[in-house]
């Protein structure tokens, strides 16, 4: 898939700012031990070219790693079907930038989104529900 191919669909933005380092919330992304905590079961590694199946209870969801810049960056490409087995190809990013005071402004694009689906879950579990409350998720960052 091109990124020209993701033009006629919409995109999903998020950003948030943690207080955890960027080498942290690098490892919750890049660790299947961690992002079985937050997102899915998946034998995820971070190496350009790897392909792995997501796990969630919504169907299984084949991913790619198209870019890993440990601690900057990660991109990923996301093929999942919807409730009528269509395929859906879409590409999620995750850029991580040092904040002043020692975190991570997390932002999270996926790209040639068609509709709600399994990621917007994961990132309801990533948004805090009232401001400056800690993400659940993020105790798993601990490691």
């Amino acid at each position: 898939m091109s990124r020209d191919d993701l033009t006629d669909t919409e995109s999903v933005i998020v950003d948030c700012d943690l207080d955890e380092p960027p080498e942290k919330v690098w490892r919750a992304l890049t660790q299947p031990e961690l992002m079985a905590v937050w997102l899915a079961e998946g034998d995820i590694k971070a190496e350009v070219g790897h392909l792995f199946e997501l796990k969630p209870e919504t169907g299984p969801i084949e991913c790619e790693v198209l870019k890993a810049d440990p601690g900057r960056e990660l991109r990923l490409a996301w093929r999942e079907r919807d409730e009528a087995g269509e395929l859906i190809e879409s590409e999620v990013t995750f850029v991580l930038t040092p904040t002043i005071t020692g975190g991570t402004r997390l932002r999270l694009v996926h790209e040639g989104f068609a509709h709600a689906g399994f990621l917007v879950i994961a990132i309801g579990r990533i948004m805090p529900r009232k401001p400056r409350r800690q993400p659940q998720w993020m105790f798993a960052w601990a490691a």
